[in-house]
């Protein structure tokens, strides 16, 4: 799997102010249920064998579906991954499909805490070592450093894929780790384009959100430096990472039986909602709008 197909976009409903929104669904690409990360993960796994690693480490909640597509790609690939697993904040451990998923996969998933992560990265780090691997840990050194780029990576050309497929006033997306707004503005300020790029904070505060795509984008232009005036993250709707109210709630049965369209209560449905607010808000009339449906499907299941 060297190549993913151009996901289609189409028009989803039009709000009284004569604004258009699309969404492009990324939840369509062919692999793991699909979804930003599908992409991600490839990205991961080149760098992977180009450093000559043999074993994969994570890092990810329960519902993470970064860890699902790569729990998924290393069974295709023979390669064994662990996963180093918080609880929530509120130190609970739920049960998520996408942690069935990868437990199904093979994966080795290690309880730990959000505190002290770079020594649960060190114990899994010599874990592996001692069974004869050569580790590879996604996010960098111990303290989640230094592999910025490669995620990034994965957006950069789908940004022109968005412009071959139509002119859009705004783009907006899910933001969680930022990696793929990060590479949609690399792709934009490499263009030259000028439409607003809006991430809907799931968790983060603003003005953290928007440091993490900083790194990210200026991880992969190397040298050259992101516009940061462009960079806008919109976090009045965000909540506790997997946690939802009832405006969300309602977004998702909206989507699913009017539309047909699977949106989850942690990322796309907190995100649309979000969106749909923002317009209103500011009072939008006539913008076409692109929202990118970064999947997410097991944890539709989860909503329900």
């Amino acid at each position: 799997m060297n190549q993913f197909p151009t996901t289609p976009i189409h028009l989803i409903e039009t709000d009284e102010a004569g604004n258009t929104f699309h969404l492009k669904r990324e939840d369509l690409l062919p692999f793991s249920f699909g979804g930003n990360k599908a992409r991600i993960g490839l990205e991961y796994m080149k760098d992977l064998h180009a450093r000559g690693a043999t074993h994969l480490l994570a890092y990810g909640n329960a519902r993470s579906n970064l860890c699902r597509v790569l729990s998924n790609l290393c069974a295709a690939n023979g390669i064994p991954i662990t996963i180093l697993s918080p609880a929530d904040d509120d130190g609970q451990r739920r049960e998520a499909f996408n942690e069935k998923l990868c437990r199904s996969f093979g994966a080795r998933i290690l309880p730990c805490l959000k505190t002290g992560v770079a020594d649960s990265v060190d114990m899994a780090m010599d874990m592996i070592r001692k069974e004869g691997g050569v580790p590879y840990y996604i996010y960098g050194d111990r303290t989640g450093q230094g592999n910025r780029a490669t995620p990034t990576a994965a957006y950069v050309p789908v940004y022109e894929e968005i412009r071959r497929q139509g002119d859009f006033d705004v783009i907006a997306l899910a933001c969680g780790t930022g990696m793929t707004q990060a590479g949609l503005l690399c792709g934009q300020q490499l263009s030259g384009g000028s439409e607003r790029i809006i991430g809907l904070s799931i968790a983060r505060e603003a003005a953290n959100a928007k440091a993490h795509i900083a790194a990210f984008a200026n991880a992969w232009l190397d040298g050259q430096t992101i516009d940061e005036s462009r960079i806008e993250v919109q976090d009045e709707r965000r909540q506790t990472y997997g946690v939802f109210d009832e405006d969300v709630a309602d977004t998702i049965r909206h989507m699913m039986r009017t539309h047909g369209v699977p949106m989850d209560g942690t990322y796309t449905g907190k995100a649309y909602c979000a969106l749909k607010k923002l317009a209103q808000k500011e009072g939008w009339q006539g913008k076409k709008v692109l929202f990118i449906h970064t999947g997410g499907t097991p944890l539709f299941f989860d909503t329900l």
